[in-house]
Parts: C-alpha cells; sequence; structure tokens
C-alpha cells in the first residue's frame, strides 16, 4: 500500500444511479510517502447545475460550458490509478460516482484497496470536534484554500492521509496488533494498512543486545498488561503549601497589585491587549477583603469586566498568602476547561509566585483500565461496527491522554453504551487489589486535586460533594462560584433523584445470562479455576435464565403501562423532543392501580433475583484467592448488585412511598418512536441543603455572575441560595456596570401595535411574529439570532420563515434548534461560517453564546422568558410560596424571568466595539405593570417604542453607522 491516489469529487448531487453527474475531479499521488503527482479538471455534466451545488462549490454552469467531457478525461484519471489504493474522505461517496462512471464508459468496477480518510480519523484522532475536512484542516494547519472544490480538497485530504500515516507509524506494536483485531469489519481496507505498519515494526525491533532503532520510543509509552499508555510526567510537589513564605506574601495586597497589573507588570506583557479596567479592580479588592475578613461576597459584574480574573488573581493570592487551597466552581465542564486551559494559564506566568492548579469531575468522568482491558478482550465476533470503532479510538486515545476524562473523546452516540460499561464508579471498584490502581485516572485526579493549590470543579461535582458531608473534594475554607445564577439549578438536580426505563433495562442487559454476559463468564472463569464447583454452577445458571427472562418481561409491561400514563397527560414545557406530567401516588387510581400492582411484583422479581446472583457469587471459595479474572468479574458483579438495589430503592421512592419534600413528575419523548419515561423528583426548598452545609460552615464563598440582581436588588438570589438565613454582617454585595458604552452601541426596540402573546393557535399573533422576525432579518441583512421560550413555536416561525425568505432577492440560510441539529456549538459555528445567516433557538441559547463582531448584529426575543406554568418544580414551589401566604408570581416567576431576560440580551453586546439592536416582541414589558422590571435590570440601552413599520425602518440606519471603532 506504498502507491495511492486521494481523490475527490465535485458533483450535481448525492446520487449517481438517479442521474447526478460529476463536474470536477482533484487527484493526488502518493508514492511511498511524498506526494508524486495531482490532477484536476472541470467536467461539463450534460445537465445544469443546481443552484445549491453552484452556492456550495462556486462551480457555475458558465465555468464548465466549454468543459471536457468525462470520457474526454477519463483515460488520464485511470492512468494514474492504475495499481493504486483508493483514498477519500468519506470514500464511499467518491466510490460510488467512480464506480458508476467505469460502468458508464464501459470498464471493469475499481476492485483495488479503499481508505477512508473519516474513518481513519475518527480511529486516530479521537478527540477531534470534528470529522468534517474543513475543520480537521483548520485544527492540523493544512492549507485548504477553496473548500469544496475538488482540487483543493484532494489536495487537504492527501496532507491529512499522510498526517495519520505518521501518527500510525508512531503508535507502538501492540497498539497497532489491537487495533489490527477490531478494524476486520470496516468498509474500507485499514486492515491491510495496519498490517503492512506491524510488518515493518516487526523487523525495526530492537536488536537482542538491546541497541535501539529509530523508531524505538519507549520512553513515550507505558506498556501494561497488553495496552500501551502514554507515561506521565513526574508529579509536581505543591508550592502554595510550602513552609516558608517569601517576600512577596508580606506586601499589602493593593501593592502586589500593582506589581501584577502596573505598567511594569507581568500581565501587560503575557497579555497582549490587557487593559486596566476600574471595575475590575474593584471587584479584586472586594474579593480578597471578603476572604480576609471571613464574609461571603455576592458580585453581579457585567459583561466586560473580566470577573474570571477578578476572582482568580485575588482568590490565589490570598490562598498563597494563608497557605490553603482555593476552590473554583463553575457552570459547565467546557467553562472549567476554558478556565483551566486559558486564565490559569496566563497567571501562572503573571504571577510573581509559583502556583499549580487542576480540574476534577465526577467519577463517571473517567476510564476504570480494568473494565477497558475487560471490554477490548471480548471477542470481536457479533459486536456492531460502531461499537469496534469505539473500542479502537480508545486504545488509540490511552496513547495520548494523560487525565483519562471522556470529555477529551469525540464519541458517536453509540459510544455511550460502551463508555457505561468501562467507566470508573465506586460500587465495582478493587481499589489498591487492581492490578491498574498506580495508573488510575480517577485516583490520579484525585491525588492531582489534594495537592494543587487551585482546583477547578463543575457545579455538579460541588454539590455532589456537599450531599456526600465533603468526602469528594479535599477539605476547603474558601471557593469562588461562577455563574453563580446557576447554582440553585444544579442543586435542584443533584439533591434531586432521576431514573428511566431505559436504566432499568440497561441493568438487565449487565445481568442478563447470556453467553457474553458477565454473568456467564464468571461462571465459565470460576468453573475454569475451580472445577469442583461446576456442578454447583450448572444448577445455578438456568435458573437465573429462566428468572431473567421472567424480569425482563415484567419490566417491559411496567415500562408500557408508566409509558401509556404519562403520554395520554404529558405536555410540553420546555425541553426539546419531551413531554411532561407532575404526579402523585394517588395519580394511580382506579384501572391504573396496575402500575403500582406492577411496580411492586417488579420490586419483588428483582430483589429474587439480586439473591440468586449473589448466592452464584458466594460459591467462589473463600479460603483461597481467586486469579485476578474471577476477582475482576466478582467485583463488578458485585457492584452490579448494588445498583441493581439503588434501582429497586428508587422505584420504591419513585412510585410506592413518596416524601413530602419533594415534587415529582415523568417526561417521555414525544418526536421519537422510543417509549421510554424518565422519572425525576426534586426538593422543593433547595435553600436549606445550601444555607447550613455550605455557607454557615466555610470561611468565605464568592458568588458571581453577569446576572445576579433584579431591579439593582440582591433580595432574590440571596433568598434562594438560603444567605437571607445568615447575620447581615456576613453576606456582602457587589453590583459592577459593564464598561461598554451600551447609550451608543445597542438600541432596544418594543413595538406598541404588536398583540399580546397567544398561543401558537392564534393566528395574528403568530403572523405577526413570523413577519417581525422577516422584517428584523432583511434589514440586518442576516446576522440575526432569534430566541424563543418554546420548540414547537420555533418549528412554526422556522418553516414559515424559510418560505418566505426563500423569496428574497439574496440567499438566506436558516439554522433551527431541534431541527438542523441538536448540538448547540455546532449550530453557532455553522451560523458563523455563512453570509446572511439566521440562528433560532430556545432555552440553552438564552446563555452561553459568545458571538463577537459582525457575525451577530440583531437579537429577537420573541416573548418574555416565563417558567412555563406546568412545569412540575415550578408549581410544586408555587404551591410552597402560596402556603407560606406569598406571592409565586412576584417572588419566583418574576425574578426568574428577568435572570434569563438579562441573560439573553446579553448574548448581543460581547465586545466593546460591537453595536446591534435588540428587538422585543411582547408587548407586556412595556404595558404590564410588572413590565418595568425587566427594563430597570437592563444596561442603559437606547430604548423607543412605537408601531412597528415606524421602528423598523430604524435597524438598517442604526447598524450601518459609523462603528466606535471607526468614530
Amino acid at each position: 500500500m506504498n502507491r495511492l491516489l486521494v481523490v475527490d469529487f465535485e458533483t450535481t448531487g448525492s446520487h449517481p444511479r438517479q442521474g447526478d453527474s460529476i463536474i470536477q475531479i482533484g487527484a493526488v499521488a502518493i508514492d511511498d510517502g511524498q506526494i508524486t503527482e495531482s490532477f484536476s479538471t472541470l467536467i461539463h455534466p450534460g445537465q445544469d447545475i443546481p443552484p445549491f451545488i453552484t452556492q456550495l462549490t462556486g462551480i457555475t454552469n458558465e465555468m464548465v460550458a466549454d468543459a471536457p467531457s468525462l470520457e474526454e478525461v477519463f483515460p488520464d484519471f485511470l492512468r494514474l490509478l492504475d495499481g493504486r489504493a483508493f483514498v477519500a474522505h468519506n470514500a464511499s461517496f467518491d466510490l460510488q460516482f467512480l464506480q458508476e462512471a467505469l460502468l458508464s464508459q464501459g470498464y471493469y468496477a475499481f476492485d483495488g484497496y479503499v481508505l477512508d480518510t473519516v474513518e481513519l480519523s475518527r480511529v486516530l484522532l479521537p478527540m477531534q470536534n470534528s470529522y468534517r475536512l474543513g475543520e480537521l484542516a483548520s485544527e492540523l494547519e493544512i492549507e485548504h484554500d477553496n473548500p469544496h472544490q475538488a482540487d483543493s480538497d484532494a489536495l487537504a485530504t492527501a496532507q491529512l492521509f499522510l498526517h495519520l500515516l505518521d501518527i500510525l507509524k508512531r503508535l507502538p506494536l501492540v497498539t497497532i496488533q489491537r487495533l489490527q483485531m477490531l478494524v476486520s469489519s470496516f468498509r474500507s481496507d485499514i486492515e491491510v494498512l495496519l498490517r503492512q505498519i506491524e510488518m515493518e515494526k516487526l523487523i525495526e525491533l530492537p536488536e537482542l543486545d538491546g541497541t535501539p532503532t529509530k523508531t524505538d520510543s519507549s520512553d513515550m509509552w507505558d506498556v501494561y498488561r497488553q495496552l500501551a499508555l502514554r507515561k506521565r510526567e513526574e508529579k509536581l510537589t505543591a508550592s502554595l503549601k510550602r513552609s516558608h513564605v517569601d517576600a512577596t506574601v508580606t506586601k499589602a495586597f493593593a501593592d502586589q497589585l500593582e506589581d501584577v497589573l502596573g505598567e511594569n507588570g507581568h500581565m501587560q506583557a503575557k497579555m497582549s491587549g490587557y487593559q486596566r479596567r476600574d471595575a475590575q479592580e474593584a471587584m479584586m479588592h472586594a474579593v480578597y477583603e471578603a476572604m480576609e475578613d471571613g464574609a461571603h461576597l455576592l458580585v453581579e459584574a457585567g459583561t466586560g469586566t473580566g470577573k474570571s480574573l477578578a476572582y482568580l488573581l485575588p482568590g490565589i493570592i490570598w490562598a498563597h498568602h494563608n497557605q490553603q487551597q482555593l476552590v473554583v466552581s463553575t457552570n459547565t465542564i467546557q467553562l472549567q476547561e476554558q478556565l483551566f486551559h486559558k486564565e490559569i494559564a496566563t497567571l501562572q506566568e503573571s504571577l510573581p509566585f509559583s502556583f499549580t492548579a487542576s480540574t476534577l469531575k465526577g467519577r463517571g468522568n473517567y476510564l476504570c483500565l480494568r473494565k477497558f482491558e475487560q471490554a477490548v478482550d471480548e471477542p470481536v465476533e457479533g459486536s456492531s461496527q460502531e461499537m469496534r470503532l469505539v473500542k479502537g479510538q480508545m486504545l488509540t486515545w490511552l496513547t495520548q491522554t494523560v487525565t483519562g476524562d471522556v470529555e477529551e473523546l469525540s464519541m458517536p452516540p453509540s459510544g455511550q453504551l460502551l463508555w457505561q460499561q468501562v467507566k470508573s464508579d465506586t460500587s465495582s471498584c478493587l481499589n489498591r487489589a487492581c492490578p491498574w490502581f498506580s495508573r488510575c485516572y480517577y485516583f490520579q485526579a484525585k491525588e492531582r486535586a489534594r495537592d494543587v493549590d487551585v482546583l477547578i470543579v463543575n457545579h455538579a461535582l460541588f454539590i455532589s460533594d456537599l450531599q456526600a458531608e465533603n468526602r469528594i473534594l479535599p477539605p476547603y475554607e474558601v471557593a469562588i462560584v461562577d455563574e453563580a445564577h446557576h447554582l440553585e439549578d444544579a442543586a435542584t438536580q443533584h439533591l434531586g433523584k432521576q431514573f428511566s426505563t431505559t436504566q432499568l433495562l440497561f441493568l438487565l442487559d449487565r445481568a442478563s445470562v447470556e453467553e457474553s454476559g458477565a454473568i456467564a463468564r464468571f461462571a465459565e472463569e470460576l468453573q475454569s479455576w475451580m472445577p469442583a464447583v461446576q456442578e454447583d454452577v450448572a444448577t445455578k445458571l438456568p435458573e437465573l435464565r429462566k428468572q431473567s427472562a421472567a424480569l425482563r418481561e415484567k419490566a417491559q409491561q411496567w415500562t408500557q403501562l408508566l409509558y401509556a400514563w404519562a403520554s395520554d397527560r404529558a405536555e410540553e414545557t420546555a425541553d426539546a423532543g419531551r413531554e411532561t406530567v407532575r404526579y402523585r401516588i394517588e395519580s394511580f387510581v382506579g384501572k391504573h392501580e396496575k402500575i403500582r400492582k406492577v411496580t411492586k411484583k417488579l420490586i419483588e422479581g428483582m430483589t429474587a433475583y439480586a439473591a440468586d446472583i449473589e448466592q452464584l457469587l458466594r460459591t467462589t471459595p473463600q479460603e483461597e484467592k481467586p486469579p485476578f479474572a474471577v476477582r475482576s468479574l466478582l467485583t463488578d458483579l458485585f457492584g452490579l448488585i448494588k445498583d441493581w438495589q439503588n434501582a429497586v430503592e428508587l422505584l420504591h421512592f419513585f412510585l410506592l412511598e413518596q416524601d413530602a419534600e419533594y415534587v415529582y413528575w415523568m417526561e417521555v419523548e414525544s418526536r421519537t418512536a422510543r417509549k421510554q419515561v424518565h422519572l425525576s423528583a426534586a426538593l422543593l426548598k433547595v435553600a436549606d441543603s445550601l444555607a447550613e452545609p455550605l455557607f454557615a460552615q466555610k470561611r468565605s464563598l464568592i458568588l458571581t455572575s453577569a446576572t445576579l440582581t433584579v431591579k439593582d436588588s440582591f433580595s432574590y438570589i440571596k433568598s434562594q441560595f438560603g444567605l437571607d438565613q445568615l447575620p447581615e454582617e456576613r453576606v456582602r454585595t457587589l453590583s459592577l456596570p459593564s464598561p461598554f458604552h451600551y447609550e451608543e452601541q445597542g438600541l432596544l426596540l418594543i413595538p406598541s401595535d404588536f398583540p399580546a402573546p397567544g398561543k401558537e393557535s392564534d393566528h395574528t399573533y403568530l403572523e405577526a411574529v413570523i413577519q417581525g422576525c422577516v422584517d428584523v432579518v432583511l434589514a440586518s441583512k442576516g446576522r440575526t439570532l432569534i430566541l424563543f421560550t418554546s420548540h414547537s413555536m420555533l418549528r412554526l416561525v422556522y418553516q414559515a420563515m424559510k418560505e418566505r425568505l426563500a423569496e428574497a432577492p439574496e440567499p438566506y440560510t436558516l439554522f433551527g434548534h431541534g431541527i438542523d441539529s441538536n448540538n448547540r456549538s455546532k449550530l453557532v459555528r455553522l451560523f458563523r461560517s455563512m453570509e446572511r445567516s439566521v440562528l433560532l433557538g430556545t432555552s440553552s441559547f438564552w446563555e452561553g453564546v459568545d458571538i463577537q463582531g459582525e457575525w451577530l448584529s440583531s437579537l429577537v426575543i420573541v416573548r418574555l422568558p416565563f417558567a412555563p406554568p406546568n412545569h412540575p418544580v415550578y408549581q410544586g414551589r408555587a404551591e410552597l410560596l402560596k402556603a407560606e401566604g406569598k406571592n409565586a408570581f412576584m417572588s419566583l416567576s418574576l425574578p426568574q424571568a428577568v435572570l434569563q431576560f438579562k441573560q439573553g440580551v446579553g448574548r448581543l453586546i460581547r465586545h466593546h466595539l460591537d453595536r446591534g439592536v435588540v428587538i422585543v416582541l411582547d408587548t407586556r414589558v412595556v404595558e404590564s405593570r410588572y413590565g418595568r422590571s425587566f427594563l430597570q435590570s437592563l444596561p442603559p440601552f437606547q430604548i423607543e417604542s412605537g408601531p412597528w413599520p415606524t421602528l423598523r425602518e430604524r435597524i438598517e440606519p442604526f447598524l450601518s453607522m459609523q462603528s466606535l471603532s471607526d468614530s
């Protein structure tokens, strides 16, 4: 496989057998690892090129009018292909056009080797976010000037292939051999390539005298039990907990700040474009003083304040001075990574002392090497190609990762099934008895977490630590909570309980007595080690098999009953594709009493089955130490029994004996054929769970966000966190405005003649929203984000806008969340990559979307973001407030909506040079008594209200005004 031809075809469509034709060929020859020749030509397809193909490729009918026919150019192309392997990015697409062209020209079909660089990339680049050619080229710094033109695509694919070949050649022999066993059923001939690499490596093995070869890289790998891991660096010692305190510590905080931020400070040198900001420095002083005085601090810092630096710098200096560990909690794992790789890295270069930092995530984010070893040792026969691919990805990943953190992996959806099988967990851990213990990713992360000076976690783990009575995180006295407005939601979710019909079926699969399952493998290993127990085991297995089948039947009956009850009553709330129904045990009366009866029988069956599995496990002789394979499976099965018991307790909690402190609901999938039911329960009062174990016990917590106040007051957020239960002197607040000039940069328009927000079935209201959105998009030339509170509304508006914008003189591209993709990052990336594009989003788009510059010029808020009144958590908490004599709308619904509204509006002006228009299509913001709560909570935009025909004329002139950078 030393001679290859990398090929790319541009075509009129995707179906050669339905008449689609090639319009451009690009080909690059590779011989012995070097590019030796290239070939490209346009081709007259004998038909018109569809407009969408012209938009994608830039190839017009005029360009191919005088181009040669396929018949004329094919002989030259085939001379290049003769005796070579065929390589392409998504090879099946190009191969079908090649085979159809060969047949139409009277040639035999191509029967040489085929390599697909998508397949190869997925295996060898397991940490890539995307496997599209353009994004791979960008990430790997491969020149790719004209994406979707065959000559440029072929050259970029050739460079990509050479990069992948280089990775393959550097992989250890044991990984190459393991990969070979997995790829035998792949569509392309990767197995042949791997065999060739294996032979080269075997020839180059070190001589018996130990002389190293030119490719010997044993210092890079830790090969153990037939798996190759990337060698880890020696452990660094912590720096803040040193026995001596250096000279910088004796300085006053203001002087230390000046040393870092002043004209001659490190920050100016290390951070290009760094400018001192009064608000940022005010926050730095407030954070340091709160930690010094043992007070909690709430800081609302407007966009552009630079709050990450404003809390990290004083926090690290205080921790250094007091030889304490600083814990920082963020809302998401993505923010966790950003803090660690960006802000922390900058500070490590800018501070006059050294410090160490690390991230820690929930245990289920880390790979268990013992379980993975078991998974790759399983026979490959019978497992799907996707599952083999994921195992292949993980084998390569082990040679690249230091952390073993699943967030690094770019797995297909089926990979989640394997991850459930190989992730680290408490119930199936051998601890120090595990042969992988010294290499365990989770325990190494825990060890790093204990030793470092700054530990970055996410809210989920932060709350889980409270729940586990501080047994997860190292002991800490000070912590910073960023994106603090999410802390209550994180507490609601992680102090609550969840279970689903899918989880139950997955547990049943794990506990099945099928040949490839853990129980059958355990029985086989046990009998092989101790033939004396054969008879005992042989009588137990058929009985377990019978019980397993009966239990699966009960579980399916239970699922069907639950789904029928829930789907009849569920309504859409906020989540895409999910419908929700609140319930109490009393809901299951009359003919629905059967749900509880079947649940009881299911629990009885599960309890009996678990007892019988345990009895099988107890046949293991206690007087002798079992071999590793038996111990490993024994641990997994005892772990399974723990998970099984937990499921039984949850079934009892959800459907037999409810707790008055929780609100209960079910969710069903509304847009798929899957009959799944998700059961959830949330604490009605989260504040009590935060006030005592967190705020009363810790020295100082800094809670910060761009949205903590409602009408300039912190009262709502204090009550949600239970901070109003503490002495006043222990809680401080600080509100810092954004440094942006909103009066000049932003315009907020509120049409006064729009109909009041109604249901989607209200034609007048829906028509006004659709036309309003179309008007904004045309005036802004695309570049518009439209925020909805309901997915069904988004779908209706999306469809109607698509039809109306199709008649516009210029083409517009719409991207709808839940329509074009469910992946927010992908949709934002596509939105930024296309001219005249429009992005329609719901709940998750109201925050965390950061699109600077002219990519985003207009923001439409369709209606005020009140929580759906039918959402169970809102209903339960509203009832509680009403029972306490409070107004649920004013105490809960309105403050929540105002904070969400502030987040939504905050998507627009992200930089001091940005300029944009916000359009609020909900007239309640000016007509209702509570409307001013929304407007008074916003930065000082220019605000105009009036008839829509007048207001829409303001958009284009405002956006085309001289930008701040030019004025």
